[in-house]
């Protein structure tokens, strides 16, 4: 293997852990959530499991500050074998955990505590190797190995919806109820194995500056606007991300009518259809500009995600299918450019994995964690399917009129 393919690897395999794992909560939500959460209204049911899913996606803003400041004071190196080992055993770990019926009400807090252990070490994974990629790129080819990450993203997510869907179509539902739905998480342990491998000699020729400043005090006493300028377009692109690849699997069933194997199918489909899109609209990127990729997808979803969602609801698998890949080509091109955009706006290296780390680690964490509990109860209070398209469309034309602004 060449060294910028293993720099490749190196870098996007906790990626690639960490999405796997996120999948095997988006699959598994309605099962865990009866397991977990026991409830005679299935509603609330699933409410606990998106909770236990949000739980670990709030810490990732904690995780993030926490390595963002290990990556600019110690080194790029550490900060990513820290975190993967790290992220490794809570997945590994959650399989073995006890259910509510064995142990009562010390099953969803253990489930919870396990996830926040997660979502701490993920929070500083995910930056943490989108600023090595970047800075070990050519300078036109930034916005590609950036998008490098979300590529080991939507691999673990397809490694993790393909491995669920696998399972449930060979054990049957009842046998995937019960002891089943165990399998994803342990074998996430040889996927970490594989990345420690990876990493054991990566390079890293970035050096710490002299200058004593807390990165993250520096970032919003100087750089303020950049902040909530990037803060504000990350939040808008990860609440559509999240409700891509979490939520709309559960809508297909309730809203589309699908059967659970024809949302897994449709689910699996549309991730390996961003691993294809992702890096080709990066490249794309490369060639015309971030921000105007960025903007053309912001406000055709702005525009056009509602009469999208209406037509998947009634059209039947073949219109939802095809809908849902328009999404998902959608959000390669409003994702694929926000890595090293986010990266290269501070000149000074000292800062940047600090100011992407918070950056995206509270946007993907906060605002993208609270998406699926969020679009759950705005579809149950206000009784409208159609309730979550109508938030995407304002958040990412909110992101669009944000994006006018940043200059390129």
């Amino acid at each position: 293997m060449t060294s910028k393919k293993k720099i490749i690897a190196a870098g996007i395999i906790g990626n690639v852990i960490e999405y796997y794992d996120f999948a095997l909560i988006g699959f598994l939500a309605v099962m865990m959530g009866n397991l977990f959460f026991p409830s005679h209204d299935p509603f609330l049911s699933l409410l606990g499991s998106f909770g236990a899913f949000a739980a670990g996606m709030i810490m990732r803003p904690v995780g993030a500050l926490v390595f963002g400041h290990i990556g600019d004071r110690i080194g790029r190196r550490f900060a990513l074998m820290s975190s993967l080992a790290l992220m490794a055993l809570p997945t590994f770990l959650i399989g073995f955990l006890p259910t509510y019926t064995q142990i009562g009400i010390m099953a969803p807090i253990l489930l919870v505590a396990l996830r926040m252990i997660q979502g701490l070490s993920v929070g500083g994974e995910y930056a943490s190797s989108i600023v090595y990629l970047v800075e070990q790129s050519s300078p036109n080819r930034q916005n590609l190995y950036g998008s490098f990450v979300s590529v080991g993203a939507k691999i673990g997510m397809a490694l993790g919806s393909g491995l669920c869907g696998a399972l449930l179509w060979y054990l049957g539902e009842d046998a995937m109820g019960e002891w089943g739905w165990r399998i994803p998480f342990w074998v996430s342990i040889i996927i970490a194995a594989a990345g420690l491998y990876l990493r054991r000699n990566l390079t890293d020729e970035y050096q710490p500056s002299e200058d004593k400043t807390v990165p993250i005090v520096a970032i919003l006493r100087h750089h303020r606007s950049e902040f909530w300028q990037f803060l504000t377009v990350a939040s808008s692109i990860w609440i559509f991300y999240y409700t891509v690849f979490v939520y709309l699997p559960i809508w297909l069933e309730s809203s589309a009518h699908l059967s659970k194997a024809e949302a897994g199918q449709i689910n699996t489909l549309s991730i390996l259809v961003g691993v294809i899109f992702i890096p080709l609209m990066a490249m794309l990127a490369d060639r015309i500009g971030s921000f105007r990729v960025m903007r053309g997808a912001a406000l055709g979803l702005a525009v056009g995600i509602y009469p999208l969602m209406v037509g998947m609801s009634i059209g039947g698998y073949w219109v939802a299918l095809g809908g849902t890949l328009l999404l998902v080509i959608a959000l390669c091109a409003f994702q694929a450019p926000i890595f090293a955009s986010t990266v290269m706006a501070l000149k000074y290296h000292g800062y940047r994995a600090s100011f992407t780390a918070v950056i995206l680690g509270s946007a993907a964490g906060i605002v993208g964690g609270l998406t699926p509990v969020l679009m759950t109860s705005l579809e149950k209070l206000s009784g409208d399917p159609y309730a979550p398209a109508s938030l995407i469309a304002a958040t990412s034309l909110i992101g669009w009129i944000v994006l006018r602004r940043i200059k390129d």
